[in-house]
């Protein structure tokens, strides 16, 4: 509260000057919000602090539409249900755990007055009331001193608007009151941290009912203002508002626009990774490589969607997309998740059937910068408004799961067996590796890791026929001229085409290649100089 707060006095008689009064000064509708918030009526706020009745409203309403009513009627929810909660308590104990004067208390829940305060001691519930009676004082003046020092106007306020020294306004409340200024001092202060505690336990509580649910949709409840449960919600309150300064980009685009986008990327770029499409994407204001994700199962299979060339990915773990993005969700709608990238590792970790926090940032968004703003802000769009998300995946991503009971895990020759019947027993490890992708299977990597054995030894438990024996000991002559063969059928020389060259024609696997040459580039430039050497002898 300031000087000018306690003079100003402009008439609000005239209907002109509700046009021409300048607008309360920000200090003052914080402390008509706080007063509000003990329990006062609109029109003693008005009186207390000296302004226009209409100004109070109007300031209230803008913070917390519905103004002192909503905020009187959200103080009586909270209150009514503490005392059923707590049973045996009175209303006396009321004003310590909210801060609120034992009269205003008894007014909000409209209960009969069942004990008269008179002049309690310091401490004690009801030593405010009758300092807001002003009944123990006979000067109007030291009564009204009382009531502004004890709801928060300092002494050098009060003096300034009575033209007085503080330390006069010290002498009149000893000499004229039945209360010392350290004593209403005291008493308002304590008063003011019960209420912040209250506050603040009652946002977390509303918070943790309501795992992102925008801010505004608290106001209502609560009584406070959208800044005031801001402040109060903490680190919590990434939980519930976008940490985007623009406004998003609905990710309601049918398969058509999504496949287009691809094209277009790509025929602007010549790339394919979902990190370059996401860049891509964000500078068109379009959604980034997770939609296209979500849509299509996976990233490959979107790239497959729009006909482009097949991309050559990371192995892939046992979690499909759909179990990456449910395990998200549960983690920052936990009580005890978050939303920050270490939380949400942290409630991971201690969930043993649940995928570890590097697992879903590398899966989801790719290691890209600010990526994992844009998985949280997903994951609460999901939980809060997933209206624009396709139902189904929605259902998927939100259903119930066992975090704690990690699946049984199948035996790595079952998964052979699977491949053998659908492939025929001869399976290389480039036919199993695109079957695997293609049926969410382990990749032979996680499978030689957990038996232990090479892929010929695996395949040939599950009943397939390995390929023979690869000639050991090959030269750096033999070698090149196998090369020199499979440059003449892939000019474009990449080792992937190797590879898959190479399996199928009893040449030297891609490592032996190294290995005589020390590198794939060195290779193919030592085979292309033969080339060039042959044509020049030729002519």
């Amino acid at each position: 509260m300031t000087a000018n707060l306690l003079s100003r006095s402009e008439s609000c008689d005239v209907g002109d000057a509700l046009q021409t009064r300048p607008p309360l000064a920000e200090d003052v509708v914080r402390r008509a919000l706080d007063l509000a918030q003990q329990g006062f009526l609109a029109s003693e706020i008005a009186e207390m602090l000296e302004i226009c009745l209409d100004d109070v409203d109007a300031a209230l309403d803008a913070l917390v539409p519905g103004g002192s009513l909503t905020i009187r009627t959200a103080m009586r929810r909270r209150l009514r249900r503490w005392r059923t909660d707590h049973g045996e308590v009175t209303w006396f104990d009321a004003e310590a755990v909210f801060g609120v004067p034992h009269a205003h208390v008894l007014r909000i829940v409209r209960a009969p007055r069942d004990q008269e305060a008179g002049v309690v001691e310091l401490g004690e519930p009801g030593f405010l009331d009758t300092v807001l009676a002003g009944e123990e004082c006979t000067d109007a003046r030291a009564a009204r001193c009382a009531q502004l020092y004890g709801f928060g106007a300092t002494l050098q306020e009060i003096g300034d608007h009575f033209g007085v020294t503080r330390e006069r306004i010290r002498q009149i409340l000893t000499r004229s009151t039945p209360w010392s200024s350290t004593n209403l001092n005291a008493a308002a202060k304590s008063l003011r941290a019960d209420r912040r505690r209250e506050q603040e336990s009652a946002v977390e509580a509303w918070s943790r009912a309501n795992p992102a649910a925008p801010i505004e949709e608290s106001v209502a409840e609560l009584g406070l203002s959208e800044d005031q449960v801001r402040e109060m919600l903490g680190r919590r309150r990434s939980r519930h508002e976008s940490t985007f300064a623009e406004s998003r980009v609905s990710t309601r685009r049918t398969e058509e626009q999504i496949i287009d986008d691809l094209r277009t990327f790509h025929a602007e770029t010549g790339k394919q990774t979902c990190e370059a499409f996401s860049d891509w994407a964000r500078t068109r204001g379009i959604p980034g490589h997770q939609t296209a994700a979500i849509r299509f199962g996976t990233w490959n299979e979107a790239l497959r969607a729009a006909e482009l060339a097949e991309v050559m990915g990371a192995p892939r773990s046992a979690f499909t997309t759909e179990e990456l993005w449910a395990a998200v969700v549960a983690a920052v709608r936990a009580p005890d998740g978050g939303t920050t990238f270490i939380a949400v590792s942290d409630w991971l970790a201690e969930h043993s059937a649940a995928p570890s926090g590097a697992l879903v940032r590398q899966r989801l968004r790719g290691h890209h910068a600010g990526s994992w703003v844009e998985i949280v802000t997903t994951a609460l769009e999901v939980i809060n408004d997933p209206g624009h998300f396709d139902p189904d995946w929605v259902e998927a991503v939100t259903a119930e799961r066992d975090w704690d009971t990690p699946p049984a895990e199948v035996a790595p020759a079952e998964h052979i067996r699977a491949a053998i019947q659908d492939l025929g027993p001869a399976v290389t490890t480039n036919q199993y590796r695109d079957w695997a992708r293609a049926n969410g299977h382990p990749t032979m990597q996680t499978l030689q890791r957990r038996s232990g054995k090479t892929w010929s030894v695996m395949l040939a438990e599950a009943g397939g026929t390995p390929n023979a024996a690869k000639v050991k000991g090959r030269s750096r002559e033999e070698v090149g001229a196998f090369l020199d063969d499979f440059l003449a059928d892939a000019p474009a020389g990449t080792s992937a085409a190797y590879s898959a060259w190479a399996s199928g024609s009893g040449a030297p696997s891609l490592s032996t290649v190294i290995d005589r040459f020390g590198s794939w580039s060195a290779a193919i430039g030592a085979s292309r100089e033969r080339s060039e050497g042959s044509e020049d002898v030729s002519a």
